[in-house]
């Protein structure tokens, strides 16, 4: 990943207004500059000269020095003139303009850098105006010789404001310092009255352009140098070769490539010059392969430039340095740990070669030959293919003043439920902030003067040439909605999205997903529209979550931004907190740390395996709950054992459940179940999780559902207990053990078979999209798993993969033990839905059963005794769904409550 610089870059700035230009007023016989920098504005005032600038010149046409006043023209006295014009850029513009009009402009300095187009902005109305209206520049004599431009003047209306502009290459480059000339010209209209004007047309503003700078330096079939050899190009591990010149190399054209010595990789990926694929006399893959190639940029260009925005395609890693310093690198994290960074294996296997952008700054390029050198990293020995595309190499001009674009906005979990932590993406290095009111003073996007505004806590250059920011909003209040934005009044703010906070006690709900990892498939819109359904489905039906907590593995390949745009398509991540968890696809790249803004952060407990890597534990408070959140890609367990014991200690007392989320499932019932990473942490982690407390453990990475029995020190709690039991008691020690399945539908891994999965309760895999509700009361946790994708009629959207209710022993002692079940039957054409409701508590109690067709209630419902409730949905079929049953009861002078709900499948 490019590294971010030690101190932020200074842009260059140069003399340009917000449409890039330097802007002249002109008045007659003088000339004044108008938003200049410092150095141009001490000009005298009414000095005849433009001072010199190494940008576009732009003459505003009403402060002409000279004219033909006074000449007669076909038969008509020339009297051009100035008036105001409230759409014109300096509020006033040419007016009574006819054939053969001339104004001039003395002194007039382009400067050193050669202009090489013309801008005219105008007016040409079509009821008042000749035909063919245009004009004719010249540079100090009306010759041949001296013309640099005809515009031709299009209509642009009926109406004297409607304003239009034209551009055309000049007819040579002009610098240096001349007097401008402009000759004015229309044809009479044919069967007009007399009197009628036939005039040119009003103008505004001519403004000299600089030459374009090329679209790119590099493309994909650019010459290089390379060596493929499998030798250290130095001799010593050192970065000389990047700037060394080595005569001996082969030179061609890209793309370069091979897969297993084939120029053909598949999908599209097709070399055009064959890379050797084996060292010799050896089976194993050649590790590290070397390319160099020369980029001249003139002093002029290099003066307006900001950064050349570069695009290449590689497979598995890569390091990219200029004129020896290096400025980017992608998935090349084991190159830092390698003994000679110069023939190492490195990358993260991602399949199909990887697309990525960087920005080479400015200040890293020089006038004249700049060195671009590229080491390509084979990932293994045994690894099929390497490739390498250099597609472009793009100039991004310095626009001091243009706006930021800000994307990639994250509304992240805060320490408790009255905080949020938020994150951004900018294009450009400018200071921004964010800012947040109430949402009814926000009028129009207009924020109020009592909109609080916050200073980032973080922020640097991302591995993407991006800059990231962090912020966190604190202090809010309970049940109030929120209107925020990110940027700032100079550079611009981002469009305001809203959020809402909830009770700050009580009971609540959150979603869980499964690894989403977008771009698994190979078809990354596809896996975009299955996250976003399954978000969408998950908020529609559960409109009150107050998180959207994910498994882990957001993306497919670490350092893919395109891949971070399709996870952060769902308009929900900019409204619902989101909890963030580090899964093996996420590790190998600071993306992910850039991306989310994530509270209490430890970055030392499970720290990241690399420099370019991402890392760390955290943990956070919301409501009743403790979350915890560790980075199972490492397996530092004495790290991650003191950080849970430091929280659990400091933090524990405060919460009512611990909730424990980390990546890799320990328990699942895929393939992943017997990897030995797996093993490993499946024979290291649960003695110190049930000798926290923890309750619940949430997880991922096998993408298949699976929720264990009770586990206590790696063993079964209960051997009594039964498989797919809707509800369990837990026990000190006892914890349940949680893996989602995907929610994007980009990857899904069957069920492990010949393998004793003692610890699975309940496994499915139907191979379409899931989400759970976990539902946190004060003496239950409810997790309720869904599809968010039908599996045909019979398992339509929403219906019920598995729920279990844990509850604690010393509390569910306490708790009224009711059973209730659904079911449908059909009665002279119409769909009735059963509810049979048992009392298994010590006490009589009351029940209300409901379902979406009516409800009924049961008084003084005897221990053992069942109530039975029939209910006419009065339609010939109806759609599966669940009824809701609440018993109430008098327990030693204190009223208690317990709510069930009992599915019924769809009928008719």
């Amino acid at each position: 990943m490019p590294r971010p610089p030690a101190a932020a870059p200074q842009r260059r700035v140069l003399r340009r207004t917000v449409t890039g230009a330097i802007l002249f007023s002109l008045t007659a016989g003088s000339f004044a500059a108008v938003s200049l920098p410092a150095a141009a504005a001490e000009t005298p005032e009414g000095s005849s000269s433009i001072a010199a600038a190494a940008e576009p010149v732009r003459i505003e046409a009403e402060s002409y020095t000279g004219t033909n006043n006074g000449t007669e023209i076909n038969g008509r006295v020339i009297d051009t003139g100035v008036e105001t014009s409230g759409a014109a850029s300096g509020g006033s513009r040419v007016k009574n303009t006819f054939d053969g009009a001339e104004i001039s402009y003395d002194n007039v300095d382009f400067g050193s850098s050669a202009l090489s187009t013309l801008t005219v902005r105008y007016v040409v109305n079509e009821g008042r105006s000749g035909l063919n209206s245009s004009i004719d520049v010249y540079l100090d004599e009306k010759t041949d010789e001296n013309k640099v431009a005809t515009v031709a003047l299009p209509s642009t209306g009926n109406d004297w404001e409607a304003y239009g502009e034209t551009t055309v290459d000049l007819l040579r480059e002009v610098s240096g310092q001349h007097t401008v000339i402009v000759v004015m010209h229309a044809d009479p209209k044919t069967g007009e009255a007399d009197g009628y004007p036939n005039y040119v047309g009003n103008l505004d503003y001519l403004e000299f352009g600089l030459a374009p700078l090329p679209d790119t330096y590099l493309t994909s079939e650019s010459s290089w140098s390379y060596s493929d050899n499998g030798t250290d190009p130095s001799g010593d591990g050192s970065l000389a070769w990047t700037t060394a010149d080595f005569a001996d190399w082969k030179q061609a054209a890209g793309p370069f490539g091979s897969k297993r010595g084939e120029a053909d990789l598949g999908s599209g990926f097709v070399a055009n010059t064959l890379l050797q694929y084996l060292l010799e006399g050896s089976t194993n893959t050649v590790p590290t392969y070397h390319f160099r190639t020369d980029v001249d940029l003139e002093a002029d260009d290099l003066a307006r430039l900001e950064s050349l925005e570069a695009t290449v395609t590689y497979d598995d890693a890569v390091r990219v340095y200029v004129n020896g310093e290096m400025v980017a690198g992608f998935a090349d994290g084991r190159v830092d740990e390698a003994e000679n960074q110069n023939l190492t294996y490195a990358g993260e296997s991602a399949g199909n070669p990887v697309t990525s952008t960087f920005q080479i700054p400015a200040e890293a390029l020089v006038a004249g030959e700049n060195q671009i050198a590229v080491s390509l990293y084979q990932d293994r020995e045994t690894s099929s293919d390497i490739y390498f595309d250099w597609q472009s190499l793009a100039p991004v001009e310095d626009q001091p003043d243009r706006q930021a674009e800000i994307t990639d906005i994250v509304l992240g979990v805060g320490s408790t439920e009255a905080d949020r932590n938020i994150a951004w993406y900018s294009d450009i290095d400018v200071p921004q902030t964010a800012q947040i009111a109430k949402a009814a003073d926000v009028q129009d996007g207009v924020f109020p003067e009592a909109a609080v505004t916050v200073e980032t806590t973080d922020g640097g250059q991302t591995t993407s040439g991006e800059y990231f920011r962090d912020a966190d909003f604190s202090g809010l209040e309970p049940n109030t909605e929120y209107a925020y934005r990110v940027g700032s009044d100079e550079t611009g703010w981002s469009t305001v999205s809203n959020f809402r906070t909830q009770d700050f006690e009580g009971d609540f709900e959150f979603l869980f997903f499964g690894d989403p990892q977008v771009g698994a498939s190979g078809n990354l819109a596809s896996d975009e529209a299955g996250w976003v359904d399954t978000v969408n489905v998950a908020t529609q039906t559960y409109p009150d979550a107050e998180l959207l907590f994910s498994a882990g593995d957001q993306v497919n390949t670490a350092s893919s931004e395109s891949e971070y745009t399709s996870f952060l398509a769902p308009t929900q991540i900019r409204e619902i907190p989101l909890v963030a968890t580090n899964g093996n696809h996420d590790v190998g790249s600071k993306a992910y740390l850039q991306h989310f803004n994530i509270p209490n952060e430890d970055l030392e407990s499970g720290a990241a395996g690399s420099s370019s890597a991402s890392g760390g534990d955290y943990w956070f408070i919301y409501k009743d709950v403790l979350f915890i959140n560790i980075n199972s890609n490492s397996r530092d367990y004495a790290s991650h054992n003191a950080f849970m014991e430091k929280v659990v200690a400091e933090q524990g007392d405060k919460a009512k459940w611990k909730v424990l989320a980390f990546h890799h499932s320990i328990y699942s019932a895929a393939v992943h179940a017997t990897d030995s990473d797996i093993i490993d942490r499946r024979n290291s982690m649960p003695e110190k999780i049930s000798e926290l407390g923890i309750d619940m453990v949430l997880m991922g990475h096998d993408h298949h559902y699976t929720r264990s029995y009770l586990i206590n020190d790696g063993q079964i709690a209960d051997p009594e207990e039964q498989a797919a039991s809707e509800s369990v008691v837990a026990g000190p020690g006892d914890v349940l053990y949680v893996t989602a399945n995907s929610a994007s539908g980009s990857k899904y891994y069957n069920v492990n078979t010949g393998t004793d999965l003692w610890w699975s309760s309940v496994r499915n895999q139907e191979k379409v999209r899931n989400y759970s509700a976990i539902e946190v009361t004060d003496d239950t946790l409810t997790v309720r798993t869904l599809r968010s994708q039908a599996n045909g009629t019979a398992s339509p959207v929403n219906s019920v993969v598995d729920e279990v209710v844990l509850s604690r022993a010393d509390e569910a002692a306490d708790e009224l033990d009711i059973e209730a079940a659904a079911s449908t039957r059909s009665i002279a054409g119409k769909q009735y839905v059963s509810v049979k409701v048992t009392n298994n508590a010590e006490v009589a109690v009351d029940i209300v059963v409901e379902t979406e067709f009516g409800s009924k209630t049961f008084t003084n419902v005897q221990p053992g005794a069942s109530a039975n409730a029939s209910i006419n949905s009065r339609a010939t079929a109806i759609e599966a769904g669940e009824a809701t049953v609440t018993a109430t009861a008098d327990v030693d002078g204190e009223q208690q409550t317990v709510t069930k709900t009992a599915p019924y499948s769809a009928a008719g």
